[in-house]
């Protein structure tokens, strides 16, 4: 009977991970004595050690770390064998926690329960590490327990681990106090970017529709195993978003080098196979591939290496556009700035805006879809929605305004404005573009400011002439005659008429 008890005991006795040395951690056959030494009733303690953690010519602080301990499963002794018995909360995991043998088993086994145990109820012990990075847990019942860390600060991070209380460690003697040497890595790792496009692709024509969703929500889980069971780490599970838009975006950051695998998932984290097709709540019908729905696989792998920044493309393929999803059109617009004839670069900030327009010819409303920043003497491309439906064609109106929206006063804007105008589009016809102009007005108005001038000193001449100008030195009489030259003349000829006068009187 005491053999029996040895013999259970060796197999779910817990062999760490790499990244954990345990004192004495060897898993020794235990001699028949050691059933005698087994208490169950004494309480037990974990203690935690953290490594150093380089980061570029330093090492990371280790004070301060928070460490959080859960029991997910109780210790049963039946007097012949000892097994755990996990929490119920938790069985949905599928870990089998009398079966931690290998290193690889208890770190596979730990993700999956992080990844679930802040949803089972269970409550946890956490503390801080001294500036030691040094922890301890005492006073606790025989069971198996989960060790993560709860907020690592500038430490880093490390992975979650199971630890048993009690362990054997020589084959003759059971521990109850276990010592842990813990290995963390640097916060600097790599990042995964995961983008997810939703589209349709025409069966008949080939042609591949984006879908513009008002408002639904899609998820993706990154697991460590090609079958999807394994999760990474606790936030393995994330929410993409559509509000009127054909893609969105998610980020995982401080990954550490490895392999990863990228899967499709249901709100909870569950899996669904790439490629395959499933129906979702709503009954919309679609396979999540590879790619951006031009070029699709179901090579959901992903090796990070040297910490890099890495990015993946995912699709929903649909088999039916759904009703309430629009189709997505392009509408391109480039912006020329001009001077003299010869395009040239500003240093100002132009805007377009678009709206849809609606109503008919002799009631037409407008309304604002979009503002965009646009590039000097480039393109920028604007998606719209257009109906999903081949009868419908939907007209745009392009115009340039300022950042908000708002009309710009043409007599103070400095530029020329040109290429206004309509764009249509529809599920047929999904690409449209546009060209707008601004042509410099300086010189022109420069040239108008001095037109104008001299018109109104003509005028004033015109009305007032007897006023002179401020800046004027003489009279203003609008005679150009040289005076100077009369006046001579005058006084020589007074002279001529005095002398002929005098010699006059002389003869009589």
């Amino acid at each position: 009977m005491k053999a029996n008890l040895r013999k259970k005991c060796c197999r779910y006795l817990i062999t760490f991970l790499s990244a954990i040395a345990v004192t004495a951690g060897l898993l020794i056959p235990a001699q028949i004595k050691a059933a005698d030494s087994y208490d169950k009733d004494k309480k037990g303690s974990i203690t935690i050690n953290l490594d150093d953690v380089k980061l570029d010519d330093t090492v990371t602080n280790k004070e301060g770390v928070s460490v959080s301990v859960y029991q997910i499963a109780s210790i049963n002794h039946d007097r012949i064998n000892i097994s755990f018995d996990i929490n119920s909360s938790l069985s949905s995991t599928g870990v089998d926690v009398n079966d931690i043998t290998t290193s690889d088993k208890n770190l596979n086994a730990a993700k999956k329960l992080s990844a679930t145990i802040g949803k089972s109820g269970i409550t946890a012990t956490t503390k801080k590490t001294d500036r030691n990075g040094k922890v301890s847990f005492t006073n606790l019942p025989q069971g198996m327990y989960l060790v993560e860390e709860a907020d690592g600060a500038s430490y880093g991070t490390f992975s979650p681990f199971l630890v048993a209380i009690p362990y054997m460690e020589d084959g003759e003697n059971w521990i109850y106090d276990v010592v842990t040497y813990t290995k963390g890595v640097s916060n600097k790792q790599g990042s995964l970017e995961v983008t997810k496009y939703l589209a349709y692709m025409n069966p008949d024509t080939g042609k591949l529709l984006y879908l513009q969703a008002p408002d639904a929500s899609y998820y993706v889980g990154l697991f460590c195993d090609a079958d999807g069971t394994i999760p990474c780490r606790k936030d393995y599970v994330k929410e993409l978003k559509f509000k009127g838009t054909s893609s969105s975006t998610v980020k995982y950051d401080n990954l550490p080098d490895g392999t990863y695998y990228v899967f499709e998932t249901d709100e909870n984290g569950k899996p669904y196979i790439m490629g395959d097709s499933h129906t979702e709540q709503y009954d919309r019908t679609y396979k999540c591939v590879i790619g951006d729905g031009k070029n699709n696989s179901t090579d959901n792998k992903i090796q990070l290496e040297g910490h890099p920044k890495a990015n993946l493309k995912i699709c929903n393929m649909f088999a039916e556009i759904p009703d309430e999803f629009l189709v997505e059109a392009e509408l391109s617009i480039k912006k020329n700035v001009v001077k003299n004839g010869q395009q040239t670069t500003t240093n100002d900030t132009f805007y377009a805006s678009v709206y849809e327009q609606t109503g008919t010819s002799d009631n037409l409303s407008q309304t604002l879809i979009q503002t965009v920043q646009l590039k000097q003497n480039d393109t920028v491309t604007v998606a719209l929605p257009v109906d999903a439906d081949t009868s419908k064609t939907k007209t745009f109106v392009i115009e340039e305004t300022d950042a908000n929206g708002n009309a710009l006063d043409s007599d103070n804007f400095a530029y020329e404005i040109s290429g206004e105008g309509n764009v249509e589009l529809s599920m047929e016809n999904t690409k449209g573009s546009i060209t707008l102009t601004n042509t410099i007005k300086e010189e022109e108005s420069e040239s108008s400011s001095e037109e104008e001038t001299t018109s109104t000193e003509k005028e004033k001449e015109k009305h007032t002439p007897n006023t002179t100008s401020r800046t004027s030195t003489g009279g203003k009489t609008g005679d150009t005659t040289p005076i100077k030259t009369w006046i001579i003349i005058g006084v020589v000829a007074a002279a001529v008429i005095i002398f002929l006068i005098i010699r006059k009187k002389k003869s009589e």
